[in-house]
């Protein structure tokens, strides 16, 4: 049995709410059977219920496709659990649903797979019970199901209360009517005037006598305006004529006669009230019509979305090629739906039978359905079949036959399922089969990393070098999706190449895998894979280690920026890592200095230029244990170098660095046997505004310092006046 669901926090006002609806136990009443039916039409099952539940049981006020029983213990209700909230309750498959799967309901008879229930809230907040569907068979609402159900829950909460106030109403007129004979007419009056139900009285002609409040509410007008108002002018134009004919026959016959038609509503719209005229003797011996309604426009649109909703299906099976079948059991009819019956190729007036049905199949066919029907009647399970046929005109098919057999308190009663056409499938299917070992003895050559995924990013095919990369096998690949087997990152790199072709763009694209051994670049390729007619049904991606080629490149690269004398930055790397710089918005936090070597000339006079290119390699050394690792450093040609300090707002610091530079350059050089001697003069410039996008700005200003150390008598460095 299903554990005993949590009892409301407020069971004592809703038992109280229950009460005084004065409805359990009472008889059936035509309009909550017609409500449980409509119900259960609508959500296409076979049991429809209005269920109250009380303290200790669960009663039925109405019952559909559940005869017999009239009640149930709280502890078995689905119920009990619906109206713990305001929302739809819903169990697609109660055998596996942890709460009811041993619910005696369940595992005997009735036999209940599916639930839904709409709670029947009323306006005091209390949940009372249930407007529910139920099947013996596993089930799953459609959203438009869902809010037609939840709609007819309101209806049967109106209903249930407009009830218990005609009652209420009736008790208190009678106990007035036993006080006061003379108060009648005036407490009849009131009782009318309270109602739900729209109450007019009308001469012959439509003029109005008299309406209650509920009429003058539903055309948002008072009483007193609408008196001496034509009601056929309230009446929908396309309806006129036969609302004029049911009233000429009731005043003509004297008898009572309901209907329903259109009325206009003040903003213009259609809503449908049901009617019941009769005719009433005036005071003075004239008849007068006398009509009571109700707004019926919840009704009329659940109808219409039910025809609508039959109406798609049967579109849809056309379109689709899905067609029914239904075998009764008791009878041994069988019925086939007309997209059936085309997909059989059976002639106009084919009455099948349950022996001639199963002629359509080859034997080792039958022998699987006539299984899967056996293990249906014993377990209830249903089947999902691919099976060859061939057809009444001789033509060889494939068809999907999906099934299940429908109880009964317990007894199998018919068969029933559908057929869908499958034969364009299963040649796509072996046309791919065959695609697949041609595309795999070719890739398995090819020196590079290959897969192919559909739409949904489902992988189809992958080939060796693809598996040896992921380290996972083509059993744990294929039929997954690339989404659940790939890193989050990858997926998100990768998204914007694949949705590209995808939309039938071949693209091309690099990815570097740092966190690898050997560091591996790959250049990927994911070219569109296109069906006949042009549409893309995925992509095949394919990849190419490049890692040497890229190594290559890098070291080429960086030749291109070094100077070879002293391993620095060239004039062409230095301006690079200046841009770079700039571009992330460290301008104002840069500051230059721009080194020029003194009397250096002269050492390459007298000692030769392999003498000066040792004291250039020098000096760059002592350069580089003054800077922090992420400065840089570079020689700009002959005896001229620079220094870019990041992160740098006071001008103070890069002075104090720059006079290091001046006494590392002035320091004796012992080189090749000789202690040499030079100088440093240096110029130095702090902060790159927004108007310098390439430095060349703070380059000048630094060179213009440069030059005015070398004026002020070189050996010294120089810095912009009123920066520090």
């Amino acid at each position: 049995m299903s554990p005993r669901p949590p009892v409301p926090s407020n069971e004592a006002a809703r038992l109280a709410a229950l009460g005084e609806l004065m409805v359990l136990d009472s008889a059936a009443e035509p309009a909550f059977d017609k409500l449980a039916q409509l119900a259960s039409q609508l959500c296409g099952v076979s049991i429809g219920l209005i269920s109250l539940v009380d303290e200790e049981r669960q009663w039925f006020k109405a019952a559909v496709g559940l005869p017999g029983v009239t009640e149930t213990p709280r502890d078995q209700a689905f119920c009990a659990h619906a109206i713990l909230d305001d929302a739809l309750f819903e169990v697609r498959d109660a055998a596996d649903d942890e709460r009811f799967a041993g619910n005696p309901l369940v595992t005997g008879d009735p036999r209940i797979r599916f639930y839904a229930g709409a709670p029947l809230k009323l306006p005091s907040g209390a949940r009372i019970g249930t407007l529910c569907v139920m099947d013996r068979a596993a089930h799953q609402l459609a959203p438009e199901q869902a809010a037609m159900l939840q709609a007819l829950a309101g209806i049967a909460t109106a209903t249930l209360t407009m009830r218990r106030d005609l009652i209420l109403r009736a008790l208190s007129a009678r106990s007035q009517y036993e006080v006061a004979l003379a108060a009648s007419e005036s407490q009849h009056r009131t009782m009318v005037e309270e109602q739900t139900e729209l109450v007019s009285l009308a001469s012959p002609d439509g003029t109005l006598l008299y309406v209650n409040h509920a009429y003058g509410r539903h055309f948002s007008r008072s009483p007193a305006d609408l008196v001496g108002a034509n009601f056929y002018d309230f009446v929908e134009p396309a309806d006129r004529t036969l609302v004029r004919e049911r009233a000429a026959w009731v005043l003509s016959t004297g008898a009572t006669l309901a209907g329903e038609n259109r009325t206009v509503a003040a903003d213009g719209s259609e809503v449908w009230v049901a009617w019941s005229n009769s005719v009433q003797v005036q005071p003075d011996g004239s008849p007068a019509l006398r009509s009571v309604g109700r707004d019926i426009s919840a009704r009329k649109r659940a109808e219409q979305a039910l025809r609508a909703s039959q109406a798609f299906l049967k579109r849809t099976g056309r379109v689709a090629g899905v067609g029914g079948w239904e075998l009764d059991l008791k009878t041994g009819v069988v019925a086939w739906s007309e997209e059936t019956r085309r997909i059989h190729e059976v002639p106009d007036g084919y009455r099948p039978t349950l022996e001639t049905a199963i002629q359509f199949y080859e034997p080792k066919a039958r022998a699987t359905v006539e299984d899967a029907v056996r293990r249906g009647m014993e377990t209830g399970a249903a089947w999902d079949l691919e099976l060859p046929l061939t057809t009444h005109a001789g033509r060889p098919i494939w068809v999907r036959a999906v099934g299940e057999v429908e109880f009964e308190q317990g007894h199998a009663v018919r068969l029933l399922g559908a057929f869908q056409d499958i034969t364009a499938r299963k040649q796509l299917e072996h046309a791919l089969l065959r695609q697949t070992a041609t595309l795999r003895s070719v890739t398995e050559a090819l020196p590079a990393i290959v897969s192919a995924v559909d739409r949904a990013y489902i992988y189809r095919f992958v080939n060796s070098a693809f598996e040896q990369w992921h380290g996972l096998t083509r059993e744990q690949v294929l039929g997954r999706s690339a989404l659940e087997l790939l890193a989050t990152e990858d997926v998100a790199r990768n998204r914007p190449y694949a949705e590209r072709a995808l939309a039938g763009t071949t693209v091309q694209f690099e990815r570097h895998y740092p966190q690898r051994r050997g560091k591996p670049t790959l250049s990927v390729t994911y070219v569109p894979l296109r069906l006949d007619d042009g549409r893309v049904d995925g992509f095949v991606g394919v990849a190419l280690d490049i890692t040497p080629h890229r190594q290559e490149q890098v070291r080429l690269q960086d030749l291109a920026h070094r100077d070879p004398l002293t391993g620095l930055l060239n004039r062409a790397g230095f301006h690079g890592q200046l841009h770079q710089a700039l571009e992330q918005g460290e301008g104002p936090a840069l500051a230059l200095l721009y080194i020029d070597l003194d009397h250096f000339k002269p050492i390459n006079d007298s000692h030769g230029h392999a003498v000066g290119d040792l004291v250039l390699q020098a000096f760059a050394h002592r350069l580089v244990k003054l800077v922090r690792p992420s400065d840089v450093i570079a020689r700009l040609g002959g005896d001229e170098f620079a220094v870019l300090l990041r992160g740098v707002r006071d001008l103070g610091a890069a002075q104090a660095l720059a006079t290091k530079a001046v006494d590392a350059a002035q320091a004796p050089f012992e080189l090749d046997g000789k202690v040499l001697a030079v100088g440093a003069s240096v110029g130095v410039a702090l902060g790159a505004g927004p108007d310098d996008a390439d430095g060349s700005g703070l380059l000048a200003r630094a060179d213009a310092q440069l030059y005015r150390a070398k004026q002020g008598g070189r050996g010294r460095q120089s810095a912009e006046p009123g920066a520090a």
